[in-house]
Protein backbone atom coordinates (compact mmCIF):
# COMPACT_ATOMS: atom_id res chain seq x y z
CA UNK A 1 0.00 0.00 0.00
CA UNK A 2 2.82 2.42 1.03
CA UNK A 3 4.41 1.81 -2.67
CA UNK A 4 1.12 2.62 -4.79
CA UNK A 5 0.73 5.98 -2.25
CA UNK A 6 4.66 6.86 -3.15
CA UNK A 7 3.83 6.15 -6.27
CA UNK A 8 0.59 8.28 -6.79
CA UNK A 9 2.47 11.05 -5.24
CA UNK A 10 5.46 10.98 -7.80
CA UNK A 11 2.66 10.76 -10.54
CA UNK A 12 1.00 13.96 -9.05
CA UNK A 13 4.01 15.98 -8.24
CA UNK A 14 5.70 15.52 -11.62
CA UNK A 15 1.76 16.02 -13.91
CA UNK A 16 2.11 19.26 -11.53
CA UNK A 17 5.52 20.12 -12.84
CA UNK A 18 4.55 19.11 -16.32
CA UNK A 19 1.35 21.34 -15.89
CA UNK A 20 3.81 24.45 -14.56
CA UNK A 21 6.38 24.07 -16.92
CA UNK A 22 3.44 24.80 -20.04
CA UNK A 23 2.01 27.05 -18.18
CA UNK A 24 5.27 29.07 -17.69
CA UNK A 25 5.92 28.71 -21.46
CA UNK A 26 2.54 30.07 -22.21
CA UNK A 27 3.21 32.91 -20.27
CA UNK A 28 7.12 33.90 -21.98
CA UNK A 29 5.66 33.23 -25.62
CA UNK A 30 2.53 35.65 -24.34
CA UNK A 31 5.19 37.90 -22.86
CA UNK A 32 7.41 37.51 -26.47
CA UNK A 33 4.52 38.39 -28.70
CA UNK A 34 3.94 42.03 -26.06
CA UNK A 35 7.27 43.04 -26.90
CA UNK A 36 7.32 42.04 -30.66
CA UNK A 37 4.35 44.33 -30.95
CA UNK A 38 5.53 46.93 -28.77
CA UNK A 39 8.63 47.66 -30.31
CA UNK A 40 6.86 47.38 -33.49
CA UNK A 41 4.75 50.20 -33.02
CA UNK A 42 7.54 52.43 -31.33
CA UNK A 43 9.64 51.23 -35.02
CA UNK A 44 6.75 52.76 -37.00
CA UNK A 45 6.46 55.97 -34.68
CA UNK A 46 10.36 56.89 -35.09
CA UNK A 47 10.26 56.17 -38.75
CA UNK A 48 10.03 59.33 -40.36
CA UNK A 49 9.06 60.24 -44.21
CA UNK A 50 12.25 60.76 -46.17
CA UNK A 51 12.79 64.52 -46.59
CA UNK A 52 15.05 64.27 -50.24
CA UNK A 53 13.59 61.86 -53.21
CA UNK A 54 15.37 61.37 -56.05
CA UNK A 55 13.23 60.60 -59.32
CA UNK A 56 13.91 59.04 -62.19
CA UNK A 57 13.77 60.86 -65.39
CA UNK A 58 13.44 58.81 -69.06
CA UNK A 59 16.87 61.04 -69.54
CA UNK A 60 19.36 58.42 -68.37
CA UNK A 61 21.43 61.12 -66.63
CA UNK A 62 18.82 63.94 -65.19
CA UNK A 63 16.86 63.14 -62.09
CA UNK A 64 15.01 65.57 -60.08
CA UNK A 65 15.75 66.15 -56.20
CA UNK A 66 12.72 66.67 -54.33
CA UNK A 67 12.56 68.31 -50.97
CA UNK A 68 9.38 66.45 -49.22
CA UNK A 69 9.20 68.91 -46.78
CA UNK A 70 9.02 72.15 -48.63
CA UNK A 71 8.24 70.99 -52.50
CA UNK A 72 11.30 72.18 -53.73
CA UNK A 73 13.11 70.70 -57.01
CA UNK A 74 16.39 70.83 -58.37
CA UNK A 75 17.51 69.54 -61.69
CA UNK A 76 20.30 66.95 -61.06
CA UNK A 77 22.49 65.25 -63.83
CA UNK A 78 25.40 62.76 -63.36
CA UNK A 79 28.16 61.80 -65.69
CA UNK A 80 31.67 59.98 -65.57
CA UNK A 81 32.87 63.11 -66.35
CA UNK A 82 33.25 65.29 -62.98
CA UNK A 83 32.93 68.78 -64.65
CA UNK A 84 29.46 67.84 -66.25
CA UNK A 85 27.62 66.37 -62.97
CA UNK A 86 25.70 67.85 -60.35
CA UNK A 87 22.62 70.43 -59.91
CA UNK A 88 22.14 71.59 -63.32
CA UNK A 89 19.21 73.89 -62.32
CA UNK A 90 16.60 74.92 -59.68
CA UNK A 91 12.91 74.25 -60.98
CA UNK A 92 11.48 75.75 -57.78
CA UNK A 93 13.07 77.41 -55.15
CA UNK A 94 10.10 78.93 -53.53
CA UNK A 95 8.93 76.84 -50.27
CA UNK A 96 5.27 75.76 -50.73
CA UNK A 97 4.88 74.86 -47.21
CA UNK A 98 4.98 77.39 -44.11
CA UNK A 99 4.99 73.72 -41.99
CA UNK A 100 8.01 71.73 -43.03
CA UNK A 101 6.74 68.40 -42.98
CA UNK A 102 8.73 65.51 -44.68
CA UNK A 103 6.56 63.46 -46.73
CA UNK A 104 4.32 66.05 -47.31
CA UNK A 105 5.27 66.55 -51.11
CA UNK A 106 5.23 63.55 -54.11
CA UNK A 107 6.34 63.96 -57.61
CA UNK A 108 4.11 62.03 -60.30
CA UNK A 109 5.76 61.37 -64.05
CA UNK A 110 2.96 61.88 -66.77
CA UNK A 111 3.03 60.10 -70.52
CA UNK A 112 5.81 63.02 -71.47
CA UNK A 113 9.44 62.80 -70.24
CA UNK A 114 9.94 65.95 -69.41
CA UNK A 115 7.11 66.66 -67.56
CA UNK A 116 5.84 66.03 -63.97
CA UNK A 117 2.92 66.74 -61.17
CA UNK A 118 3.67 67.92 -58.05
CA UNK A 119 1.32 67.01 -55.37
CA UNK A 120 0.88 68.57 -51.75
CA UNK A 121 -0.89 65.37 -50.26
CA UNK A 122 -1.28 67.53 -47.16
CA UNK A 123 -3.88 69.72 -49.00
CA UNK A 124 -4.40 68.45 -52.51
CA UNK A 125 -2.69 71.37 -54.18
CA UNK A 126 -0.96 70.41 -57.25
CA UNK A 127 1.33 71.98 -60.07
CA UNK A 128 3.16 71.54 -63.51
CA UNK A 129 6.47 70.91 -63.45
CA UNK A 130 8.67 70.81 -66.63
CA UNK A 131 12.79 70.19 -66.55
CA UNK A 132 14.74 70.51 -69.56
CA UNK A 133 18.55 71.34 -70.33
CA UNK A 134 18.35 75.20 -71.06
CA UNK A 135 17.44 77.02 -68.21
CA UNK A 136 14.34 78.68 -69.94
CA UNK A 137 13.03 75.21 -70.36
CA UNK A 138 12.77 74.41 -66.41
CA UNK A 139 9.41 76.16 -64.94
CA UNK A 140 6.47 75.10 -62.23
CA UNK A 141 2.96 76.59 -62.15
CA UNK A 142 0.39 76.17 -60.15
CA UNK A 143 -2.97 73.76 -61.06
CA UNK A 144 -6.19 75.37 -60.69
Amino acid sequence: MKKIIVLFVCVLISSSAFAQKELNEAKRDSLLQQIVSRLQLIEEKTMEPERFKLYKTENMYTFLKLDTATGQIEQLQWSLNDNAEGTVGIINDEKFSFIEEPGRFELYATNNMYQFILLDKAIGRTWHVQWGIGENKRWIKRMY
